[in-house]
């Protein structure tokens, strides 16, 4: 048994690739570190999550070496 398609549409992005776009939103410049406060109002307001929630996918995220937590500052979106 094969399954059917229920749509033709290419799907363009996920759940994580939308919140890395969110959080590179929020910084001025390069290198920059942005703080958790402002990470943690953009992905819960986007998303309708809470702060745990997003913890995890801040640690997802660090995990495919897209950023680079900074404890007690921010995140530091990585240049690879």
């Amino acid at each position: 048994m094969g399954k059917t398609p229920i749509t033709n549409k290419e799907r363009t992005s996920g759940l994580y690739t939308l919140a890395f776009e969110r959080i590179k939103e929020c910084r001025s410049s390069l290198n920059e570190i942005i703080p958790f406060p402002k990470i943690f109002e953009k992905l819960c307001r986007s998303f309708s999550i809470t702060k745990k929630e997003s913890w995890e996918i801040l640690f997802i995220l660090k995990e495919f070496e897209k950023i680079k937590i900074v404890p007690y500052h921010g995140v530091v979106i990585e240049d690879g």
